[in-house]
């Protein structure tokens, strides 16, 4: 609902949306060339946005972050008291493992729980078998309760867990790697990459002058690599270490 209204705001004031238009390949200039399927396009400024999605598209950005699957389920709608008494203070929760869970109520009374991050954004099939168990160790009281949605989505990590932003040429800006925090980056990184388009990057250029280190291993390795570590980190969640 977030983007679609976005979306539509955009559309007010005369921006233009093409949907199942891929980028395929990006020719920098003095104009820069974007091509798609279906056509080109160029432009005086280009922003790559891609994130978790950007693929081989520009392979410097791709070695320094790394798509991970997130999955999320809700329950059907809980009895208003139930639904009170797992989150008195309606607040959003993240714990704080490494391999961490989040949940949140819905505005209908449902408890929205997600987790289950798994490196290199392969996406299981089957969400409620990895999430429901972890939303009973945390509410076993919602042992009786349906599950009736369940999705997937990737986000992109970086090996600092900051975002990464920054120019390609003079006129190639990029912004990526939000590692799980992008509703709340993002709409501050799109007022930063508009100020530096119009002339004004000093606000911009404090996230740019962040260090973007590449992950070990190279493109080749940093999956195997990053899992053997998920792997060490989650046993220590475990254990309560």
């Amino acid at each position: 609902n977030l983007a679609l209204g976005e979306a539509a705001a955009l559309e007010s004031l005369g921006g233009r949306i093409f949907e199942q238009s891929a980028a395929l390949k990006i020719h920098p200039g003095g104009r820069v060339r974007v091509e798609t399927a279906g056509g080109e396009i160029s432009c005086r400024f280009l922003v790559v946005a891609g994130n978790a999605y950007l693929g081989d598209l520009l392979p410097a950005l791709a070695e320094k972050s790394l798509p991970c699957g997130t999955q999320v389920l809700t329950t059907e709608r809980l009895p208003e008291a139930l639904a009170k008494s797992l989150l008195p203070g309606d607040h959003c929760v993240e714990d704080c493992n490494f391999l961490l869970d989040y949940y949140r109520l819905t505005a209908d009374n449902r408890l929205l729980y997600g987790g289950g991050t798994v490196y290199g954004a392969r996406d299981p099939g089957e969400v409620e078998r990895l999430i429901r168990p972890k939303m009973l160790k945390t509410f076993p009281q919602l042992a009786d309760y349906k599950i009736e949605f369940g999705w997937t989505g990737n986000f992109s990590l970086t090996l600092s867990r900051l975002p990464q932003a920054g120019r390609i040429g003079d006129n190639v800006y990029y912004s990526q790697g939000c590692s799980g925090h992008g509703v709340t980056y993002t709409h501050l990184a799109g007022r930063l990459l508009a100020e530096a388009i119009d002339g004004d990057s000093r606000r911009f250029d404090r996230f740019a002058g962040l260090p973007h280190y590449p992950f070990p291993g190279g493109r080749a390795f940093r999956v195997p690599m990053l899992t053997m570590g998920a792997w060490w980190y989650g046993l220590r969640d475990r254990l309560g270490l």
